[in-house]
């Protein structure tokens, strides 16, 4: 396909789907090219991959790291095949953790109201530091979760993530 690429001058751009996005990537240095939204989607896809996180759950991930300052130990986006649900857990490293969890909490409590979405918590542990996990409560029998309840679950991500982005900016959050 014709086309220069912006980072390197190469001449052969090729059309690629990539993470549900159609876009031109360069087949020499692996820059993309093509509409704005579709670039960030595979970017932010490629950094998902790069750290080691789906990127169902990674918008999410990145943030509770940019929002709240925690750092995410571990995250998964849930596997309807297998019934294991969505998590996101975090840590932090001083007395302001508290306030970060409080703003999630917050930020949760909000999304909730009407949504209609899943029920989200947070769980609180100690593996030699206190640990949060964010996840689905489901109200039936945890045996009992099935694929559909996994997929709602993975589908509310999205919109954790944005409510999480909106509440940031609200007079109500603490920093």
């Amino acid at each position: 396909m014709a086309g220069v690429c912006d980072e390197c001058g190469n001449r052969s751009l090729v059309a690629v789907e990539r993470d549900g996005a159609s876009v031109l990537e360069c087949e020499m240095c692996g820059a993309l090219a093509g509409d704005d939204a579709s670039v960030a989607r595979v970017e932010l896809a490629r950094e998902a991959h790069d750290r080691g996180f789906d990127p169902i759950v990674y918008p999410l991930v990145r943030a509770v790291e940019r929002r709240l300052g925690l750092r995410v130990a571990r995250a998964s986006a849930g596997t309807p095949a297998q019934r294991t649900w969505p998590f996101v857990q975090m840590h932090g490293g001083d007395a302001k953790v508290l306030t970060a969890i409080e703003n999630l909490v917050k930020s949760l409590a909000l999304a909730a109201a009407g949504s209609g979405g899943v029920h989200w918590v947070v769980e609180v542990e100690y593996q030699a530091r206190l640990t949060f996990t964010l996840k689905p409560r489901f109200h039936r029998d945890p045996e009992r979760i099935d694929a559909v309840m996994v997929q709602a679950a993975q589908h509310d991500l999205q919109r954790l993530c944005a409510n999480l982005e909106r509440h940031a900016h609200l007079s109500w959050w603490r920093s």
